[in-house]
């Protein structure tokens, strides 16, 4: 039973979307992005960070050429309000450095957007790093093509991220 019900699992954290001050639709496919800029429209948040920018060093501006950059900006996201991660390689490290430049900014709350299979090694990632920080996080799914979490073994994408996100849970739990 616990085979077939994992996908529900694997998505249970999700949340709805609050005010905040930062969305974060974390390095990966366009869906993320997409929700970022819907969220943004909605007036969720005014700034929208980048992770997984490559060829930068630290704080460094990308080139406006990066498309998850240029669907921000033509979903009306001003170029001043978006903010880059070009160090974190990893889910743990993307949530210790929003962290830091929450704190850095004084600002208390963020909207992590991922894919639904995604939401509960962040969900134990970011409840780590965020423990007594004072500070928010929201896990935002992201709608993820062929994703079906009651039928997640029929999707060849589907159960290779499963069993990935399974994987890296347990590796998680016991790396940090």
């Amino acid at each position: 039973v616990a085979f077939f019900q994992v996908g529900y699992f694997l998505e249970a954290p999700a949340q709805q979307p609050e005010k905040a001050d930062l969305i974060v639709p974390l390095g990966g496919g366009s869906s993320r992005v997409h929700k970022a800029a819907e969220l943004y429209e909605q007036g969720f948040a005014p700034n929208v960070l980048l992770t997984d920018i490559r060829g930068g060093e630290a704080n460094s501006r990308p080139h406006s050429s990066d498309w998850r950059i240029r669907v921000l900006l033509e979903h009306g996201v001003p170029d001043n309000m978006l903010v880059f991660d070009a160090i974190s390689t990893n889910s743990w490290e993307e949530a210790v450095n929003t962290l830091r430049l929450m704190r850095e900014k004084n600002w208390q709350r963020v909207l992590v957007v991922s894919d639904p299979p995604h939401l509960r090694r962040l969900a134990w990632t970011w409840g780590k790093v965020f423990e007594g920080s004072g500070k928010e996080y929201r896990l935002i799914a992201a709608p993820l093509e062929g994703w079906d979490p009651s039928r997640w073994w029929q999707n060849e994408n589907s159960a290779r991220f499963v069993m990935m996100e399974v994987t890296k849970l347990a590796y998680y739990q016991v790396a940090h």
